[in-house]
Order: C-alpha cells, then sequence, then structure tokens
C-alpha cells in the first residue's frame, strides 16, 4: 500500500523537524457506539515520519 503525504511542511512538537506528515486514515470508532456508522465522519490523522507522533487531524 502506498503511502500518502500531507502537501504542506509542519513543525512536528515532539522531534522539532520540519516534515510532511503520513495521512493515516483514524479508524476509532468509539464515538459511535450504538450507532449505524456512515463514513461521513472520516478523519485523517497527520503522523510524523521520524518519531511516528500524531501531529494534527483533519
Amino acid at each position: 500500500m502506498k503511502k500518502r503525504y500531507y502537501p504542506k511542511e509542519v513543525e512536528c512538537p515532539f522531534c522539532h523537524q520540519k516534515v510532511k506528515p503520513i495521512l493515516k486514515l483514524n479508524r476509532a470508532k468509539s464515538d459511535f457506539y450504538g450507532v449505524r456508522y456512515t463514513g461521513l465522519d472520516k478523519k485523517y490523522w497527520l503522523v510524523c515520519p521520524n518519531c511516528k507522533a500524531v501531529v494534527g487531524a483533519i
């Protein structure tokens, strides 16, 4: 599977480097307990490729 990267550079607050974060699909569905998941609430995590920390979400 090919990795997708966020087009803008972001400074990681943990390793303090300017990186292009990896887009990773947020599959946490704990907020949807007892509710049918529609797929419209997809969010992506921005993951630092160096330290693997979550930098943000879109």
